[in-house]
């Protein structure tokens, strides 16, 4: 495998990190807004786990280790949380300086930010986590996810 089609293979990471970035960025802003800017956190204390979780494990398993890189899903996991980590850290640093002159406040100047960053870290943590245990159970196909768990 080249390392542009291996690069291909990471794509999904931008095409989950967007939509839901400026979705959680909208909500939050309204949330933040009309109640106080400390819950603008609370929307991306649960919605990034709710999102990122499923989707990358339905994007990791049954992917195997690549031999090339020497990782299997569980790093690789790891490796989507920190550029879902990096994409959100950035984008924050950039928009809230204009944004914080419209909606008169910014979340970043509240002592909890720096800590939520890490969500999206663990939550491609514990998607490479499960789709590595599915893995070493042999099984190639994505389980269903439902409330009550992985079936």
């Amino acid at each position: 495998m080249s390392v542009l089609s291996e690069l291909k293979t990471w794509s999904w990471i931008v095409k989950i990190w967007i939509p839901l970035y400026s979705l959680l960025l909208i909500i939050g802003v309204v949330i933040g807004t009309y109640f106080e800017p400390e819950f603008y956190w609370s929307v991306v204390v649960f919605g990034v786990p709710l999102v990122v979780i499923p989707r990358t494990y339905k994007n990791l398993v049954g992917g195997g280790c690549s031999l090339r890189f020497q990782m299997c899903a569980l790093v690789k996991g790891m490796l989507a949380g920190f550029v879902f980590l990096f994409l959100s850290l950035l984008t924050d640093s950039l928009i809230w300086q204009t944004l914080s002159l419209v909606v008169g406040w910014s979340p970043l100047s509240l002592g909890i930010s720096q800590d939520t960053y890490f969500i999206w870290f663990f939550s491609g943590v514990i998607g490479g986590f499960a789709a590595r245990v599915i893995e070493v159970k042999g099984r190639t196909n994505p389980v269903k996810i439902t409330i009550a768990g992985f079936e």
